[in-house]
């Protein structure tokens, strides 16, 4: 299955559409490329205002959302992820490549949303238990690597690498035999808290006719997809294209 494809046109990415046969409750997946074309994330949102409850990514965005803690304070504790996101978010500056970062502004869909991402706090204590050498090496090369695609300003270069599928998945998951399994399968906490969320969700909604938008990185998609598959036996019923940018 493929998620985002490079072709000589450009980039796509593919709105998944998962339903189960036991209930109307339908999951659409949005996997998201943090930098594209304005007219890529308009039509997400377009898209996210005609479901009924929106799942999205934001490392520490319930704080914000509830406003708990000092506005200093969450900043201290999410410094490292805006480190961390300088490589996308560094070429967004190029006026003339036409392109920006991930810009939906949920707030304003008229559509509840939840987010189930890693809190400040979450997030801080794992990237503490990382070895310094390693968090040193992520957060010096992240904005090297914005710069240089800063100063290439090609589209081309920007698309290197954000081809997603799940062909490894597909052969991990033959193994799967109980819950436990495919927790000790997705290392990624992250993933867990997602997959958790939806699991979540499924049990309380699975009998209302509803469709949930799931809007993460497209990296997270293939093991939430086959997570909540092997929990629940939700499987791709349709899948759209949507062009991030094109060449």
């Amino acid at each position: 299955m493929q998620i985002v494809e490079v072709s000589v046109i450009g980039v796509r990415s593919s709105v998944l559409r998962l339903s189960r046969r036991e209930s109307p409750l339908c999951f659409e997946f949005y996997p998201m490329v943090h930098i594209g074309e304005p007219a890529f994330y308009a039509a997400v949102a377009g898209r996210l205002r005609r479901c009924d409850l929106i799942v999205a990514e934001g490392i520490g965005r319930i704080a914000l959302v509830e406003q708990t803690g000092s506005r200093r304070a969450r900043r201290r504790k999410l410094a490292a992820v805006s480190a961390l996101t300088l490589s996308y978010r560094l070429p967004a500056w190029v006026k003339r490549s036409g392109l920006v970062k991930q810009n939906i502004r949920y707030d304003t869909l008229g559509v509840p949303v939840r987010y189930p991402d890693m809190t400040a706090e979450q997030f801080t204590t794992g990237w503490r238990a990382v070895p310094v050498w390693q968090r040193a090496l992520a957060v010096g090369i992240s904005p090297l690597i914005g710069l240089r695609r800063l100063v290439s300003g090609s589209r081309r270069a920007l698309a290197r690498n954000v081809s997603v599928d799940d062909l490894d998945w597909q052969d991990e998951l033959l193994h799967i035999d109980t819950v436990n399994d495919l927790w000790a399968l997705l290392g990624d906490q992250r993933d867990r808290l997602l997959i958790a969320e939806l699991d979540r969700i499924h049990r309380l909604h699975a009998t209302e006719a509803i469709t949930v938008a799931v809007v993460y990185g497209a990296a997270h998609v293939a093991p939430v997809v086959h997570g909540i598959s092997a929990l629940h036996q939700y499987v791709v019923r349709g899948a759209e294209w949507l062009t991030v940018f094109s060449f």
